[in-house]
């Protein structure tokens, strides 16, 4: 069997194997952090430009899937505006972004979670399937 680690600043630690075609391992930091959070009453959000979470991946982490919600696009808000209101609404102790958002408005959304109570990650768009 193959086994491939690509560790870079810009694309996170992944581990891929041949025999399923996907990351094995995302970020252990990110998911160790979520394990934690989602021990909370509050939920953890995805916004609809991440991946869908995948139950397993969540669940090998001690994730509380239960806790997870992945939203669905908006047809009116940017992402960054849906990520600002789901920070200020107090209802979530983390939530998971795509990297599409620009680095400035990104350490903006930390502060403002920080603010609140809450984190934000940042899933990079690389951060995909091999076919």
């Amino acid at each position: 069997m193959l086994h491939v680690d690509f560790d870079t600043t810009r694309f996170g630690t992944q581990t891929y194997t041949t025999d399923s075609y996907r990351p094995v391992t995302v970020n252990q930091d990110m998911m160790s952090r979520l394990a934690q959070l989602s021990q909370q009453q509050q939920w953890i959000l995805y916004t609809a430009q991440c991946p869908r979470p995948q139950y397993d991946a969540l669940a090998a982490h001690q994730v509380q899937c239960g806790k997870i919600i992945h939203m669905k696009p908006s047809q009116s808000q940017s992402e960054l505006e849906i990520v600002m209101k789901a920070i200020q609404s107090g209802n979530a102790s983390a939530i998971v972004a795509s990297s599409a958002i620009d680095f400035v408005n990104q350490k903006l959304l930390q502060q403002l979670a920080r603010d609140h109570q809450c984190e934000v990650f940042f899933l990079h768009s690389t951060q995909h399937h091999f076919h």
